[in-house]
């Protein structure tokens, strides 16, 4: 990543499957003519996810807006205190998500996220985060971590195939984005394919969905772990929201970038 510049605003359409780890490792399989590793293969993702004292963004997205919006703090692999993080905003509306972010080094996101202390970026993104973190008294609520695998089209240079591992999350040391070994899991088990593909899936990946029969989802990870926890994430000790239902449903210019 040092040699190449970050895509710091982008749109896409994002498709979800879960998957059992079976059901994964053949699908790989089926997959691996059309693809190669992509440029970053492998890597973990750590992010803190920033909400109102009483989760009004949890609350809204599990409503089903046709808007819906994310604030979050992202790092990868092992981060350092000097290493880049991504502070980013996630704003789905309709069947298209938006994504913006610009990076500081470690101390200086935390710094800023947690504390207060004022950083050096003036950006529009800068201004939109600050902007929100300071009118809604937005503050860290859960550590999200997973591992994953990345693998792009050999024919198509739009497609973009990713399959999320091992999730689990943290709700105390908020100021941390590594993993503790106190982190809990998530899903089960599961694996959470993400297919990214511009205008339309080429008939190659068509046709091995649907002899796989593999429908697509809705999964919000941060959502998925407030209802498994609202006691302690919402001051209220309230799940504001009747249908309790797993939140299982799509991102569109594609980029060869850990996002």
């Amino acid at each position: 990543m040092e040699n190449m510049k970050p895509i710091d605003t982008f749109k896409r359409v994002e498709d979800k499957y879960r998957l059992t780890p079976r059901q994964a490792a053949e699908f790989l399989t089926k997959i691996r003519e059309h693809v190669v590793p992509d440029v970053y293969f492998r890597y973990s993702i750590h992010s803190i996810y920033y909400d109102t004292e009483q989760c009004d963004l949890a609350v809204a997205a599990m409503e089903h807006p046709e808007y819906k919006c994310k604030l979050r703090m992202r790092g990868y692999n092992i981060v350092k205190d000097s290493d880049p993080v991504f502070l980013e905003t996630k704003k789905k509306y309709g069947n298209i998500v938006y994504k913006k972010r610009f990076a500081l080094p470690c101390r200086n996101g935390v710094d800023y996220m947690e504390y207060g202390i004022p950083h050096q970026d003036t950006s529009n993104t800068a201004k939109e985060i600050d902007y929100m973190m300071k009118k809604d008294n937005l503050q860290a609520k859960v550590l999200i971590s997973y591992d994953r695998e990345c693998y792009a089209g050999i024919e198509e240079s739009d497609v973009r195939i990713t399959f999320d591992t091992n999730i689990r999350y943290r709700l105390d040391d908020l100021d941390d984005l590594n993993d503790h070994g106190t982190e809990k899991k998530l899903n089960d088990g599961w694996v959470m394919l993400e297919v990214k593909a511009m205008d339309r899936y080429p008939m190659w990946l068509v046709r091995i969905l649907s002899e796989m029969n593999l429908q697509r989802t809705s999964f919000s990870k941060y959502t998925t772990i407030y209802r498994e926890n609202f006691e302690a994430l919402s001051v209220t000790g309230k799940l504001r929201y009747s249908a309790i239902q797993p939140e299982w449903q799509k991102e569109t210019r594609l980029c060869s970038l850990p996002y």
